[in-house]
């Protein structure tokens, strides 16, 4: 610890304990004043150089604390970021799936008529078959669904994690989301029968 660090925290308990004068304003971090000055204030004003005397502030080869230096990875991103980078932009096309189940009953959104008309038409058929049973055939496939995400995200193909992903919130198989929902919704109108 350098002779600093150990004379400021004491200069300031010594300060604080004196008794003030009446008629003093005191700034909410404790400070006399607004100016910011150094005398009575408790506060880390610009706490990234904290631990750093005044000569280093310009000086970019200065180490971080702990003797490491954190900053020769900035800007590469590891394997598994870049793997996570086009999920992103394609869970960013589709949060609209988000939406409340009465936009799967009432949108007409272009982008997303593929994936509305899916959980419309799973719901309908879990009301009519049971929701145990599982669709048969290509109407209702994860292929059917991929197709109709990639339309609404706007690219080619949607990836499996995304899929995966878009499952999990529309209700498919034994998922519980918009599906259940639009279902819930179709049985007590009249739409469902």
């Amino acid at each position: 610890m350098s002779m600093r660090s150990l004379i400021t925290p004491a200069l300031i308990t010594v300060a604080l304990a004196l008794p003030t004068p009446m008629g003093t304003a005191y700034a909410k971090n404790g400070g006399q004043g607004g100016g910011g000055g150094h005398e009575g204030s408790s506060g880390n004003h610009g706490g990234s150089n904290s631990g750093r005397d005044k000569s280093d502030r310009g000086n970019s080869k200065a180490p971080a604390r702990g003797g490491d230096d954190v900053r020769k990875n900035k800007g590469r991103s590891t394997d598994a970021e870049q793997a996570a980078k086009p999920d992103a932009a394609e869970r960013a096309g589709l949060n609209s799936i988000k939406r409340n189940y009465q936009a799967y009953l009432n949108s007409n959104d272009p982008r997303f008529a593929g994936v509305f008309a899916y959980v419309r038409g799973y719901a309908k058929y879990e009301l009519a078959n049971g929701v145990d049973t599982v669709p048969a055939g290509s109407e209702y496939s994860d292929e059917t669904l991929r197709e109709a995400l990639a339309t609404a995200a706007g690219t080619p193909t949607v990836s499996d994690s995304s899929l995966e992903w878009a499952k999990t919130i529309l209700g498919v198989g034994d998922e519980v989301g918009k599906i259940d929902q639009v279902r819930h919704a179709l049985a007590n109108s009249d739409e469902g029968n």
